[in-house]
């Protein structure tokens, strides 16, 4: 499990899947599909100064918003409680409790230095009584161990209590296409659906599945943007001309770098390390994430464009 990375485009297609009425396990997922870029394993996930860099430009307040708006329209009607599966530096679960409803939320990943770089910013902003960072495999989550460190927050007023599970559960960022084999993809499923509470639901941000059937995906040029933050600037290729994209799996194999340089003179920046590196991805369809979802226990309620309500 390694955190998931995305450069917010404009289109996009998201799904909301519910489960059964109650007990562990029952819920909904909310299966968001936008057209993001993921990348898995490599330098890049143990550098978060260079991930932060990268993208750490996106609108986490505004996301978070959208996710309450979520809860309330599909989920328990609140978004109290948030559990974020590769988390990464923890955006979500930081923006959801630094908000005035003042979420409470468990942000898990598997990689040591991002587990660290969340601990750090969680400290950093004063919010180590309501998020906890733990380490997991989003393909084996302890439901137990995640509950567990619900509960050593400090939860009191109107925040309630994790003891029948998370309002909301995500997995942002483009992070599920790291999910390569469809056995993780339903042990993903079904670990965050045991611990969602009854009417909870998932949200699932993936590449848009248009841009393959559009030829996007295999285009020539790849995507390329840059992102300027304390006098530096991160210049990011994500994909390269004849990039393979295996058409039996819809897996994509891009060719990803960053190289952090100086805003004014284009020069490579001392101290900042220059990463290339190959990606692989899973492209989900919308058919897909049904059958994976049934698999899982759930079953899809809605569909979004993109982290807001307005984009088709």
């Amino acid at each position: 499990d390694v955190a998931g990375a995305a450069r917010g485009m404009s289109r996009g297609m998201a799904i909301v899947a519910r489960g059964g009425s109650g007990g562990e396990g029952s819920g909904s997922v909310v299966l968001e599909n936008t057209a993001s870029t993921a990348g898995g394993g490599g330098s890049i996930y143990g550098n978060p100064k260079v991930y932060e860099l990268a993208f750490g430009y996106r609108d986490f307040p505004g996301e978070v918003s959208f996710l309450q708006k979520l809860a309330e329209k599909h989920g328990t009607g609140h978004m109290r409680s948030l559990l974020e599966l590769g988390a990464g530096p923890a955006w979500h679960s930081t923006a959801a409790a630094a908000a005035a409803a003042r979420t409470y939320a468990v942000a898990v990943d598997n990689s040591a230095p991002m587990l660290q770089r969340a601990r750090e910013r969680v400290t950093e902003m004063g919010l180590t009584d309501v998020v906890a960072v733990v380490q997991g495999d989003i393909t084996a989550l302890d439901t137990a161990a995640l509950r567990t460190a619900a509960a050593t927050l400090h939860t009191a007023g109107e925040r309630g209590s994790v003891d029948e599970g998370f309002d909301v559960a995500c997995l942002l960022l483009g992070t599920a296409a790291h999910l390569l084999e469809t056995d993780d993809a339903i042990s993903c499923l079904q670990g965050a659906a045991a611990a969602l509470a009854p009417g909870g639901i998932m949200v699932l941000e993936l590449e848009h599945p248009f841009d393959l059937f559009e030829g996007t995906l295999l285009d020539a040029h790849g995507d390329a943007w840059e992102s300027e933050v304390d006098g530096v600037k991160v210049l990011v290729e994500w994909g390269r001309a004849g990039d393979p994209f295996d058409v039996t799996t819809h897996i994509v194999t891009r060719t990803v770098g960053f190289n952090v340089v100086d805003p004014t003179s284009g020069e490579p920046v001392e101290g900042w390390q220059a990463i290339e590196e190959q990606v692989r991805c899973r492209v989900f369809t919308a058919p897909e994430i049904d059958l994976l979802a049934r698999l899982a226990g759930l079953r899809v309620v809605a569909g979004y464009g993109d982290m807001n309500f307005d984009t088709p």
